[in-house]
């Protein structure tokens, strides 16, 4: 299988490709120093989602990016790559920004074309 046969789901809504989808694993943990001057680590979670993403797209679907914006969580199924299947992830848009393609105003078949970016950030 390859990745293209797993497209990203927003809650049950398919999305299309993205220009731009950079993933980042943080690990949450606590640093404690001891008298000693040595650390005591404790994890208290490994392979938190961050996810960095940009789509070029029409304004309905600029208008449906809009509205998971505005939910307070999202079930974001994608690709995972540690057990290469589907992982479902809740998480939730912040940074959100858009702008409109130049020149896109002009075509008939859309109210323009746009770049929509924003962060996910799981919980």
């Amino acid at each position: 299988m390859l990745k293209k046969d797993f497209p990203i789901y927003f809650d049950d809504t398919k999305l299309f490709w993205p220009v731009k989808w950079d993933e980042s694993y943080e690990v949450v943990e606590s640093k404690n120093t001891t008298e000693a001057g040595t650390d005591q680590i404790i994890v208290t979670r490994y392979d938190k989602l961050t996810v960095s993403a940009s789509f070029q797209c029409s304004d309905k679907w600029a208008a449906a990016f809009a509205a998971f914006r505005d939910k307070d969580s999202i079930a974001v199924r994608l690709y995972d790559l540690k057990t290469q299947d589907y992982k479902t992830r809740t998480m939730r848009i912040r940074n959100f920004k858009t702008g409109p393609e130049k020149n896109s105003e002009k075509l008939s078949v859309t109210n323009g074309l746009y770049t929509v970016s924003f962060d996910l950030l799981e919980f």
